[in-house]
């Protein structure tokens, strides 16, 4: 954790607003086909998630500045939509992110972290792969023949 921002579990449905904000802004923003489908969510599926789910938040001067959300699945803990606001790439806080759901799993008694990662984003699959994760496998959205992500896993020493 940096001094510049803090980490915790987000419970405060007031900040749904927000939070809702940011995922949709930054995955909004991204040139990937076919679109993610979390810009299909509403702020009532994100709702649903902060009871249902463990979403770990970034906070810098008051205000949401990355996100990841949390899902236990079989006997590991899923990961998803990775979020860092434009303005706080680069600083470490997906880096911080990813360590915070390693801690999670780990509390959980997961010992593995699995997630989804678009082939169309290598920058997103490169820093996954510094952070101990791989390619497990590749899969293809309905419709494309060709593959459009990537199934990739972290496994605890």
């Amino acid at each position: 954790m940096s001094a510049d921002y803090a980490l915790y579990r987000l419970t405060d449905a007031a900040r749904l607003p927000e939070l809702y904000a940011l995922v949709q802004a930054a995955f909004g923003a991204l040139a990937i086909d076919p679109p993610s489908s979390v810009l299909k969510e509403t702020l009532a599926d994100f709702d649903a998630r902060l009871r249902d789910e463990i979403v770990i938040v970034a906070e810098a001067e008051r205000r949401l500045i990355g996100a990841v959300f949390c899902a236990p699945q079989d006997d590991a803990l899923y990961i998803g939509r990775l979020t860092v606001a434009p303005d706080w790439r680069r600083r470490g806080v997906a880096g911080a992110l990813i360590g915070a759901a390693k801690a999670q799993a780990r509390a959980l008694g997961a010992n593995r972290i699995t997630l989804k990662a678009r082939i169309m984003l290598p920058g997103n699959v490169a820093l996954f792969r510094r952070h101990g994760f791989a390619v497990t496998a590749e899969h293809s959205h309905a419709g494309y023949s060709a593959p459009t992500s990537y199934a990739m896993a972290w496994t605890a020493a």
